[in-house]
């Protein structure tokens, strides 16, 4: 159904004001639900230059979003004399978007553990490594084979 089809009242009272702006609104958050879909695309591919290129639009698109719910909510008295299937569709989109928000959190928590489990069998084989049956000098200067005291350095940044 086209968007505009849903405003029926005259362009300039101040339900067909608050009915463009729903439709603002509702045009921005169905933009958005298109980013999510492809954030959740690219973390399922782990194709992460795609994740960080759709950050900046989506953040916008957020902000956007929550100012338009900002400026309904100031109108909510207008509003409410709206078009109903217009705030029907508004509530099912927040819905939609609230729901794959949650999918996003999830996807990214993921991802997040998994790097955390892969930096830790990194840093794990490195410090093998380097205590892997060496002779190395203990504190008074005599040759130590067993290096379990001895404090090693595995420069690897862990706060990545």
């Amino acid at each position: 159904m086209n968007a505009q089809a849903l405003t029926t009242n005259a362009p300039s009272s101040p339900i067909a004001q608050a009915e463009r702006l729903l439709l603002s609104v509702l045009e921005k958050m169905e933009k958005l639900t298109v980013l999510f879909t492809q954030e959740l695309d690219s973390l399922t591919a782990n194709d992460m230059s795609k994740f960080q290129e759709i950050q900046p639009e989506k953040i916008r698109l957020i902000r956007d979003c929550e100012s338009g719910v900002a400026e309904i909510e100031a109108k909510k008295e207008t509003i409410a004399l709206c078009n109903p299937v217009l705030k029907e569709r508004l509530i099912s989109s927040h819905a939609v978007l609230s729901d794959m928000a949650v999918q996003s959190k999830r996807a990214c928590e993921a991802r997040a553990r998994s790097v955390k489990r892969i930096q830790n069998r990194l840093l794990q084989a490195a410090r093998m490594m380097v205590n892997k049956d060496k002779k190395n000098y203990g504190r008074n200067g005599k040759i130590e084979t067993s290096p379990k005291n001895r404090p090693v350095a595995t420069a690897i940044n862990e706060a990545i």
